[in-house]
């Protein structure tokens, strides 16, 4: 009896370990991402609006990190918002300029 109560106790121990360790990766996934090179933009593709959202405008595919995303027009980036985990929002700010307007203005 004392045997299995062993065992069920270790196994429980490697359980939560595993947990632990399952949840840890996971924010340092998230942070390593943001180290990534900004994709090439075109920025005419894109349109920055007054709150700050910006919309695809044209079809567009962009390569981030290998992976080839492709955005429909009428596609939105809100602010503090992610697709597929990468921060597109931001991406568009720092590539195309925080400025709003006509596409062809920038």
């Amino acid at each position: 009896m004392e045997i299995l109560r062993k065992q069920r106790f270790r196994l429980c121990a490697g359980a939560a370990s595993l947990l632990l360790v399952m949840a840890a990766a996971e924010p340092a996934f998230a942070q390593a991402g943001s180290t990534l090179p900004d994709p090439a933009v075109p920025c005419p593709a894109f349109a920055r609006h007054p709150g700050g959202a910006w919309t695809v405008m044209t079809p567009v595919t962009l390569d981030v990190a290998g992976m080839a995303m492709h955005f429909a027009p009428g596609t939105v980036f809100a602010p503090n918002s992610s697709t597929h985990g990468v921060a597109m929002h931001d991406i568009l700010d720092r590539k195309c300029g925080n400025l709003s307007g006509p596409p062809a203005a920038r």
